[in-house]
């Protein structure tokens, strides 16, 4: 792992192991953020059921194994939005084509979702500032966790 991106488990086990960090450390108050933002879908879950969902949805796409392990590489650190409520726009998403089911996009920033007579649309802003609009019910979803989101499931786990 490089040492640009954030190893959340690392700084979570390092935590737990520091007796000074650990008594300030109130995981029902993190836990109870689920009721003050849209984090619902994270209830009851652990990082482990985020990427078994992950897993077993790209699986059901029957394509080669050496695919699924790669499209399951590129999408640590996502969850999988099987409903159109856990979309939250303002964050990264990629997603898979159901008529083209072994290439996962590089994908975008959700600006806005549109509901029109034939069907709910996905607009996101990619890196080079085009807007591409998505339908949702024709492409599988995956939308980047925040560091918050991460810390919840790994909360999650630890009162398991």
């Amino acid at each position: 792992m490089t040492t640009d991106k954030i190893n959340v488990q690392e700084i979570f086990d390092n935590a737990m192991r520091d007796p000074t960090l650990f008594s300030t450390i109130d995981i029902e108050n993190l836990l109870s953020s689920i009721e003050n933002e849209k984090n619902d879908y994270l209830e009851n879950k652990t990082m482990n059921d985020i990427t078994n969902d992950i897993y077993e949805t790209i699986c059901e796409l029957n394509i080669r194994t050496d695919i699924v392990k790669s499209m399951c590489e590129k999408l640590i650190g996502y969850r999988h939005v099987d409903e159109i409520h856990e979309l939250h726009k303002g964050k990264h998403i990629r997603w898979i084509r159901m008529t083209n089911k072994t290439n996962l996009t590089n994908g975008g920033i959700v600006v806005n979702i549109k509901f029109l007579d034939n069907g709910t649309h996905v607009v996101c802003k990619n890196s080079q500032h085009f807007f591409n609009q998505i339908k949702f019910d024709e492409c599988i979803i995956f939308q980047k966790m925040t560091v918050e989101e991460q810390l919840i499931l790994m909360a999650y786990e630890n009162l398991k």
